[in-house]
């Protein structure tokens, strides 16, 4: 008894393959798992910032750096969070702004003594706490830093001496 073997070439069987179709359930399946990658991105993506857990984990400091001459801050903003929600402080060549506390996205502008804006920029306190503005106080007078978000503002002056 003699069985009927059925050889099949290798041609005909990478013909009988269906590459098209096995292509694309692959690329279906990466683009599914980078969908997937990038929501979980999204999701965790501020996770220490959003987080009350880790917010004191965040670059804090109460210590006013080396050489800098402290700011007072006033305004509902101030009132609001606290007396050390955020601290400034100016030295010869810049000012600095330490934010104590999540304020959201906050607008920063600086005023010379004559009203005229010498500085303005817009900082997310979620990701970064420590604001320093490099400036060069030439003109002697009284120079205001104002701080503004959605729920309010504070603003602080400081003067130059010759």
């Amino acid at each position: 008894m003699w069985r009927k073997y059925s050889y099949i070439s290798i041609d005909r069987f990478f013909l009988s393959i269906n590459f098209a179709k096995i292509f694309k359930a692959t690329v279906m399946n990466l683009k599914t798992i980078m969908a997937g990658l990038c929501l979980f991105g999204l999701w965790a993506g501020n996770f220490p910032a959003n987080n009350p857990r880790t917010m004191n984990m965040i670059q804090k400091t109460n210590d006013v750096p080396h050489g800098y001459e402290h700011i007072e801050l006033r305004g509902d903003l101030m009132l609001n969070a606290g007396p050390t929600a955020i601290e400034a402080g100016v030295s010869d060549d810049a000012i600095y702004v330490q934010f104590n506390q999540n304020f959201g996205t906050v607008t920063v502008t600086v005023y010379n003594p004559y009203g005229l804006t010498i500085y303005s920029g817009v900082v997310n306190t979620a990701i970064q706490q420590l604001l320093v503005i490099p400036v060069s106080l030439n003109d002697e007078g009284i120079y205001t830093i104002v701080l503004e978000n959605a729920t309010g503002y504070a603003d602080g002056d400081f003067e130059k001496q010759p």
